[in-house]
């Protein structure tokens, strides 16, 4: 075997990767099966052979989108030493992801807008992560201190929600701009003083 094949991703890694890639910048619906096989170098059996069916990568994708925003989060509250401090670095790094160029929004949402069916397996994959944030931000504010930490924590994922939506009008830059603003003002108005 050489080294260039010893070294290549399997074909199960390459078609989820592609399709992430794809699925992401195109949309999931405007991205067919044959074009993510030949962008992964991949046959339909190969993708196939490790996903049943689109709906099934569709999936895949989702649940790893959702265990590296769980790292992320880890990631970039970690130096926080308090819960409050732990939501404004949340919400300060959200808002640097949006001045990327490559950034078009949360991939979750966006999956979500191509299948608003309540009862489609991926609009309910993205409703049990976007609850699963929810709760994050509402155990933060709880442990912060707030008088109502349902109600920031629901205005703080809101918050985050709109401005990755907002993307397309405002721009990177200014929606980072008014999510640092909004959860200033939220987090000023529900947390304690100091």
């Amino acid at each position: 075997m050489s080294e260039a094949t010893a070294t290549k991703p399997k074909a199960a890694q390459r078609i989820q990767s592609a399709a992430k890639d794809l699925f992401y910048r195109q949309g999931i619906r405007a991205t067919g099966v044959e074009e993510v096989c030949r962008v992964a170098e991949a046959t339909k059996m190969s993708l196939y052979r490790a996903y049943p069916s689109k709906d099934a990568l569709i999936a895949a994708i989702l649940r790893d989108d959702a265990a590296e925003w769980d790292v992320w989060f880890t990631e970039v509250t970690a130096d926080a030493p308090t819960p409050a401090g732990k939501l404004r670095a949340l919400m300060v790094a959200a808002s640097h992801e949006m001045e990327d160029p490559e950034f078009r929004g949360c991939p979750m949402l966006l999956a979500q807008a191509e299948f608003p069916d309540p009862e489609h397996p991926t609009h309910r994959l993205v409703a049990a992560f976007k609850t699963h944030v929810c709760d994050k931000l509402v155990d933060l504010a709880r442990e912060a201190g707030a008088a109502e930490p349902r109600r920031l924590g629901e205005l703080l994922c809101m918050l985050f929600d709109g401005a990755w939506s907002s993307l397309p009008y405002l721009g990177g830059k200014r929606a980072g701009e008014v999510l640092r603003d909004g959860s200033d003002i939220f987090l000023r108005a529900f947390l304690p003083a100091g």
